[in-house]
């Protein structure tokens, strides 16, 4: 899907851009090969001509980098620590984790809207439980458990990073330029 996307907005192997991304993906793989769950990926690097501030990695190992991001980035130490945190999120299976609580929270909602429908079946009021359902979830899981999982990969991205050698203060410096 993301392929397709984004297939005429590809740099080539020879972009600049893509050899900064290049470089700073095998450093942090050669600076944490000893952690298996780092080292049983293949990273495939994908550099995308894109003005969006954004970098995202695939659960089979894809490493996306908009050029947006790229100029966004002062340094390397920064673009290091974006790429060890979205990094992260595939070591700890971030992605897996989440879809088997979806899974969860959709069969918990099923019941709950089938007995509700049981004990109504108005079209209107399966509307309105699915919608309460639906905020219920954002509010209670969605947003602190994105939370959880965004702390989590900050924490280990910039452990990759600092694995590597870089200064992960710069991670700081990049969200105060953000602001």
């Amino acid at each position: 899907m993301w392929m397709l996307q984004f297939q005429n907005k590809m740099l080539p192997e020879k972009d600049p851009h893509y050899q900064v991304v290049k470089k700073v993906v095998t450093h942090l793989t050669e600076s944490n090969k000893d952690i298996p769950e780092f080292s049983e990926f293949t990273w495939t690097i994908h550099v995308v001509e894109e003005s969006s501030i954004n970098a995202f990695v695939l659960p089979n190992g894809q490493v996306f980098v908009f050029t947006g991001l790229l100029n966004a980035v002062s340094d390397i130490n920064q673009l290091s620590f974006i790429l060890g945190h979205e990094i992260a999120h595939v070591v700890l299976g971030h992605a897996a984790e989440k879809a088997n609580l979806m899974h969860f929270l959709d069969f918990f909602s099923l019941i709950l809207l089938t007995m509700i429908w049981a004990l109504s079946p108005r079209d209107s009021l399966a509307v309105i439980g699915q919608w309460i359902q639906s905020r219920f979830q954002e509010l209670l899981f969605d947003m602190p458990y994105n939370r959880t999982l965004e702390a989590e990969a900050d924490k280990v991205g910039l452990r990759f990073a600092a694995k590597a050698c870089m200064d992960v203060r710069a991670s700081s410096v990049f969200w105060q330029q953000m602001e």
